[in-house]
């Protein structure tokens, strides 16, 4: 709870980071949903599928990635200690969790009063709150293995000369989340999809039925909960075990 009260003050001290953030993601969607063919960006074009691509839109970004450098002066205290980095590294997850999935629960709810199938609701509900976990905790590999300083255009500019480190890499930090939570979110979802297209009555051409998808989402769960597991064990061994890591996290003019 202190690590989550900490994380939830940093949020709110700083809205222009993860704030603005995930409520730009959720214009976009907005916008690309209503907009736009929903073909083109969405696999779940129904009404249904409104608050799982919500949800997917707005963690997919570097709030979901680089975990460690905005926040180093707490990560770097916690080194040496393995339930506090652990606790650390939760409590960013369950926070960004805190600000999304209660929006797109409510969204899943609303659209269960029009489409009055409140089991198959519930269910959406359980995919939006408890599916994102296992791809929350891979896509803070990213930030693990590659973290970089939340540093001004200016100063960027300023330093253009190291263009590879400062400019280059930075900018592809920036958009490699767009794709990071996605191919998580599918590396979950792959396993159910695949079981109900081999077991599915040939003549279905509609929505899933609402047991299959209930058993799909049970089953989606269950990885998401080993990959929360396995991404977190992997990320505390890496960032105990790695110098050139704390290094790089003590010094902000590495870009």
């Amino acid at each position: 709870m202190a690590a989550l009260r900490a994380e939830w003050i940093r949020i709110w001290r700083n809205p222009a980071d993860t704030l603005a953030t995930v409520a730009f993601n959720a214009v976009l969607m907005i916008g690309a949903w209503f907009l736009l063919p929903r073909n083109w960006l969405f696999e779940w074009t129904g009404p249904s599928g409104f608050a799982l691509a919500l949800a997917g839109w707005m963690y997919a970004d570097v709030t979901a990635t680089n975990v460690l450098a905005p926040d180093r002066e707490r990560v770097l205290a916690a080194l040496d200690d393995r339930d506090a980095l652990g606790a650390l590294l939760a409590a960013k997850a369950v926070a960004l969790w805190m600000l999304i999935a209660p929006i797109c629960a409510t969204i899943a709810v609303v659209v269960g009063f029009a489409e009055q199938d409140w089991l198959y609701t519930a269910v959406v509900v359980v995919a939006v709150a408890l599916c994102p976990f296992g791809a929350l905790a891979g896509s803070s590999l990213v930030g693990v293995y590659f973290p970089y300083h939340q540093r001004s255009l200016r100063w960027r500019w300023e330093q253009r000369d190291r263009w590879r480190t400062v400019v280059v890499r930075w900018l592809i930090l920036l958009v490699v989340p767009y794709g990071v939570f996605p191919a998580f979110s599918g590396a979950i979802a792959v396993v159910p999809v695949v079981l109900w297209r081999l077991v599915r009555p040939a003549d279905v051409h509609t929505r899933i039925g609402t047991a299959d998808f209930a058993l799909c989402v049970a089953l989606a769960v269950v990885i998401s909960a080993l990959m929360w597991g396995a991404a977190r064990r992997i990320a505390l061994s890496r960032i105990q075990r790695d110098e050139p890591l704390a290094a790089y996290l003590r010094d902000r003019d590495r870009g």
